[in-house]
C-alpha cells in the first residue's frame, strides 16, 4: 500500500467514525425531543431544548467536517 492509499484509508476511517458520532447525536436529539414532550417542569423542558440546540450546532459542524474529509479522498 502506498502513502496515498494509506491516507485515503485514514480519511475513510475518520469519515466512518464521524458518521457514527453524527448518527448517535441525531438519535440523542430524537430521544430528547420525546423527553421534552413528557418533561414534568418548564425548567426541565428548557434545559433539554438548550442541550438539543448545542447538539444541532455539533451536527452541523460534523457534517462540514465530513464533507471536508470527503474532499480529501
Amino acid at each position: 500500500m502506498n502513502k496515498g492509499q494509506q491516507q485515503n484509508g485514514e480519511h475513510r476511517a475518520k469519515i466512518k467514525k464521524m458518521q457514527e458520532m453524527l448518527n448517535n447525536t441525531e438519535q440523542n436529539m430524537k430521544d430528547t425531543e420525546f423527553a421534552i414532550e413528557h418533561a414534568d417542569t418548564a425548567a426541565g423542558r428548557e434545559k433539554r431544548r438548550e442541550k438539543n440546540a448545542m447538539r444541532m450546532e455539533a451536527v452541523e459542524d460534523t457534517r462540514r467536517e465530513i464533507e471536508e474529509e470527503r474532499s480529501n479522498l
